[in-house]
């Protein structure tokens, strides 16, 4: 059964799955039979033949689309072993709601996020990317499978709900931070220099934050309760010790410092846990379901059975599991 489970960094979910991927067995079969060399295109007469197609092609995209139809094939077997279906409504489903979180993180709203304008940046996003539209499909189709399989196995506990309660409909703070590494001394001591001088918050988080996601806020993060679990202990008490549009002195969490500034506190609303029971079990799923998916990919690819019999592919996907491996013993 998979549970709601608590916040976990970006960086520990790379390196479970680069463990993961490192787990994996990697038969080394004899290469199959090459595909004759018949030619797809004439220049001047002279021919390319498919192999030089196909061997260009792995070279190029062979293991990143190797992992994405891995990915999908064990899926698609874990939803057949459970009796589970997945339609087309089902893939559309999850094409719908990615191409609205693109959106939204292009700042669209209102009339601005018309489906044209949803699907142009989209486009923008996959050229950025290098990912063909072939690639990105296929990857719906996977999250689908995925997500039936978690969403049928999640269980969210009474304390799970409660601490989401407490932490949406309790006195909570908005604040905003500067994130500076704790090796940049230099820039630290400046920020804070120019903060003693009178200069806009909201301007040096967007100048020097090295959070990418609230420096484009002018460092306003979301706001949070005393007990939230996603936000470490020291930012938490820092945040609650100031008064409003109070800044803190440096306080380090990890390899990093933040500074933070309070906006504004939010009284406790007053809601009965009774009256938004579902409302809250909806915002559990909503935030665990994609850890839970990630979660199961890991678990299925450790357990899996993979072999490679394509030699010059073969040879390309040990380089990447061992790069995989190195990167998952790195401190």
């Amino acid at each position: 059964m998979y549970d709601a489970f608590p916040y976990r960094t970006a960086k520990n979910r790379r390196r479970r799955l680069a463990a993961a991927l490192g787990t994996v067995l990697l038969l080394v079969a004899p290469a199959l039979a090459q595909p004759g060399d018949e030619a797809i295109a004439l220049v001047n007469d002279r021919p390319i033949s498919r192999q030089e197609m196909i061997d260009l092609l792995i070279d190029a995209h062979g293991v990143e689309a190797l992992q994405q139809l891995i990915v999908l094939q064990l899926a698609k077997q874990g939803t057949r072993e459970r009796g589970v279906r997945v339609s087309q409504a089902d893939i559309d489903a999850e094409f719908d709601a990615s191409l609205n979180r693109i959106a939204q993180n292009a700042g669209m709203n209102g009339e601005d996020a018309t489906d044209q304008n949803k699907r142009e940046a989209l486009r923008q996003v996959l050229q950025e990317r290098n990912i063909s539209m072939a690639e990105y499909m296929l990857s719906m189709e996977r999250n689908a499978h995925l997500r039936k399989l978690v969403e049928k196995d999640l269980h969210v506990t009474e304390e799970t709900l409660r601490e989401e309660f407490a932490r949406t409909y309790g006195e909570r703070v908005s604040v905003s931070h500067i994130q500076i590494d704790q090796r940049d001394t230099r820039v630290l001591n400046a920020v804070v220099d120019m903060l003693n001088r009178g200069s806009d918050f909201a301007q040096l988080a967007r100048r020097f934050s090295a959070n990418p996601e609230t420096a484009a806020r002018g460092g306003e993060m979301e706001p949070f309760t005393f007990t939230d679990p996603d936000i470490p202990p020291a930012l938490r008490e820092g945040a609650f010790a100031l008064k409003e549009g109070g800044v803190s002195n440096p306080i380090l969490v990890g390899q990093f410092f933040h500074i933070l500034k309070l906006n504004r506190r939010i009284p406790n609303s007053g809601v009965r846990f009774e009256d938004v029971r579902s409302e809250i079990d909806a915002n559990v799923r909503k935030r665990a379901i994609p850890q839970a998916m990630s979660s199961l990919a890991v678990d299925l690819f450790r357990k899996a059975n993979i072999s490679v019999l394509d030699g010059k592919l073969r040879a390309k996907y040990q380089e990447f599991l061992e790069k995989s491996a190195q990167t998952a013993a790195a401190p």
